[in-house]
């Protein structure tokens, strides 16, 4: 299942050339057995790979945050352990960031290919690991659409929150998406965080984008839906809520997340 990219710079895909990834063997045949240990390898392999090359998914690949179509939902599921992998006689294993330190060593005596998909908090990152996992799989990076801002004469204060009441700044990727949907950040410190409820209270966002309330990993009790002064404020707000499996990381999901945020943007007074 191939996705279709929005274009944001040709300069991102030219910095993500200086990256370094996990070797691959040379002359490496396409793969028919690819496994993901990690929800954001999830996101990858679904986003270049076709169905049938696809082995297994994550141990989360079944969860609200997740992207699995319903025609893979019964796949196997993979962890990061070394004998889960090798039961799964992959030809290729996508890692998530910090995975894979124990397996890889038997992963190449055995002769099984890797990569591992890095943390990253912007779309050179993202541009980065498609280019990878592209490689690896023998095809080519999905054609880019152009991302569509919204023009306005002003640009519109953003505030992120999390069903757990945190938030990101500068260096994120969500102040990757604020600023490329067209928005400013309000929030100015670096970083992911949660901020004294006071201080949020003094904020004044012209939109209010949540995530991970409907389909996270908290309950209805997360902070964000339980204190009556962020009720009330995402109500007199306008408001979008951005599903979490469209960014539990840097990952292809930034995209539809732009162009949902460029939506709430375009839609406001």
């Amino acid at each position: 299942m191939r996705a279709y990219l929005p274009h944001f710079s040709a300069t991102l895909i030219a910095a993500s050339l200086l990256m370094g990834h996990d070797q691959l063997p040379l002359q490496q045949p396409p793969p028919r057995r690819i496994v993901s240990t990690s929800l954001c390898g999830d996101s990858y392999v679904l986003a270049l790979a076709q169905e049938p090359q696809i082995a297994a998914l994550s141990w989360q690949s079944n969860d609200s945050v997740a992207t699995t179509p319903t025609s893979l939902s019964t796949l196997p599921q993979a962890w990061d352990d070394v004998e889960r992998l090798l039961a799964l006689h992959p030809d290729l294993v996508v890692f998530g960031a910090g995975e894979g330190t124990r397996a890889k060593p038997f992963l190449d005596k055995a002769g099984i290919a890797y990569i591992t998909i890095r943390w990253g908090e912007n779309f050179i990152a993202v541009q980065d690991n498609m280019g990878t996992l592209a490689q690896a799989l023998h095809v080519q990076t999905p054609p880019q659409a152009t991302a569509k801002t919204p023009q306005r004469a002003d640009t519109p204060k953003i505030l992120y929150l999390s069903s757990a009441g945190g938030t990101a700044g500068p260096g994120t990727f969500i102040d990757a998406v604020i600023k490329a949907a067209g928005g400013t950040n309000i929030i100015t410190q670096a970083g992911w965080f949660t901020p004294d409820l006071e201080a949020l209270s003094q904020l004044s966002p012209d939109l209010i984008i949540t995530s991970f309330l409907e389909d996270g990993y908290d309950s209805v009790n997360a902070p964000t839906l339980r204190h009556s002064m962020l009720r009330t404020k995402i109500k007199a707000t306008p408001h979008m809520n951005i599903a979490g499996k469209y960014w539990p990381c840097a990952g292809p999901g930034l995209y539809r997340a732009t162009e949902l945020m460029a939506d709430a943007i375009r839609d406001l007074p």
